[in-house]
């Protein structure tokens, strides 16, 4: 056989494999025009697509809700319990009731439009859904901004098919669902300021025997002028609560906590430990900080024995505690925290009385934070550990050198710290610190640590 019928053999029992490859992927099979078309949406997206734009049409637009986790114009949910996602439009038209809510049935790949909601108002504020009144499916819960009011307007649906059920209405300011009785359906909970007064109160929605059904209102704490955070959790074990951080003024906020006592929901704040829930800095908010699944509240204090006298106002210590339902507290964490740097650390409670914290910018690439010991029968500080917040090019090398050991890089921030001598230091190790050293986590509703 010739060399060149060789080669045709070699490539013709190469090609073989390929060719048979390509028959069974379908390749071979196909027009080339289609190998290159795009994929082709579902007859259920484009039978919805169809239907909305019956009614999305002229002056009617799509109108997003602009707070909250759900801000889409088309939203999916199974709002009577089928199974099915129901799809709800989001829209506004003219007229004395401009805000519309366009709720589409789906059977198989089809669509039709169920039923509409109105309601009054400039935008919608947010909208969520929860299981409201026990019922299969979920209820939408809408707020809506009235014009530049303050004051906005909440609304409960719930749908039956081919009709839309209005559960309740109010105005509110600041608005949380949560299961604070624990009957397994969400409660609606709304702070509400008053135009004339601007006095603070507290609402709760629950569903029973087929309405919604209003407790008693619930004062805020005195001098409250406005809302800063309101968070859900629990203030102790299987006690549900509501936590709303207020401002008292441009550089103060209290912290007053709701629950159910009393089969009613309640202010477990109490007068005698109001004065103590005052914060003075807008970043120091409840939170869980040990990670046990209980809310904390923030409880700074100045220090006692300070190494810099002069400065001593600069540095507070935050005892953390839960409150509870007979407003006693609990405490459970002594920290320091630098919001402007992003990170705290975990202290030994024991320490409360005779720690020390200072700054020192002689420190090179940055500045550091001694925590000392104050020795009573010394009459001296002694340093317990030293934070370092490096920043400059050679701050990986400074983290590590002179005793030092890195805790952790940040944003071109390296953090270090070194072990002192005092009798608290004795024992204390690398990863001790290690553990104790923590970056303050971020409130993404807020954007706000």
């Amino acid at each position: 056989m010739s060399k060149s019928k060789k080669v045709r053999k070699r490539l013709l029992l190469c090609l073989i494999p390929l060719c048979f490859a390509l028959f069974l992927s379908g390749c071979l099979l196909k027009p080339v025009d289609e190998l290159y078309t795009l994929p082709r949406q579902s007859d259920a997206y484009y039978n919805l697509q169809l239907e909305i734009e019956k009614v999305v049409t002229g002056s009617v637009q799509y109108c997003a809700p602009t707070a909250g986790e759900n801000r889409q114009p088309l939203q999916m949910q199974d709002l009577d319990g089928d199974g099915v996602d129901e799809a709800i439009v989001f829209a506004k038209d003219t007229g004395d009731k401009p805000l519309k809510i366009y709720i589409f049935s789906r059977s198989g790949d089809s669509f039709r439009l169920a039923s509409t909601v109105e309601g009054v108002g400039a935008s919608f504020d947010s909208v969520c859904y929860e299981q409201i009144d026990g019922s299969p499916g979920k209820e939408i819960i809408v707020g809506r901004a009235i014009s530049d009011q303050l004051l906005k307007s909440v609304s409960v649906h719930s749908f039956q098919g081919n009709s839309t059920l209005e559960l309740m209405s109010a105005n509110y300011s600041a608005l949380e669902t949560f299961d604070l009785d624990q009957d397994g359906r969400q409660d609606l909970f709304l702070i509400r300021f008053e135009a004339d007064t601007q006095r603070g109160s507290a609402e709760l929605y629950r569903f029973s025997e087929g309405v919604m059904v209003r407790d008693p209102e619930q004062q805020l704490s005195d001098g409250i002028t406005s809302v800063r955070r309101v968070i859900t959790g629990y203030t102790a074990k299987d006690v549900p609560a509501v936590f709303v951080a207020g401002t008292l003024d441009e550089h103060l906020i209290r912290t007053d906590v709701f629950a159910i006592r009393d089969s009613q929901l309640q202010n477990i704040v109490t007068g005698e430990n109001a004065e103590s829930m005052t914060v003075r800095n807008y970043y120091v908010y409840s939170d869980d900080i040990d990670g046990d699944g209980l809310v904390e509240l923030p409880e700074p204090f100045d220090i006692l024995h300070s190494e810099d006298a002069e400065n001593a106002s600069n540095y507070r210590l935050i005892q953390w505690y839960n409150l509870g339902l007979d407003g006693k507290k609990t405490y459970k964490m002594l920290t320091y925290h630098d919001y402007a740097r992003g990170f705290y650390v975990e202290l030994d409670s024991t320490w409360k009385e005779n720690i020390s914290v200072t700054r020192d910018d002689t420190a090179e690439e940055g500045f550091a934070y001694r925590f000392s010991q104050w020795i009573e029968s010394e009459k001296t500080h002694r340093e317990v550990f030293t934070i370092y917040v490096l920043s400059g090019d050679h701050r990986t090398e400074l983290a590590v050198a002179d005793g030092r050991f890195l805790l952790a890089e940040k944003n071109d921030i390296s953090f270090a710290a070194s072990i002192g001598d005092s009798p608290w230091a004795k024992g204390m190790t690398e990863d001790d610190l290690l553990e104790r050293f923590r970056f303050i986590s971020i409130d993404w509703n807020s954007g706000e640590m």
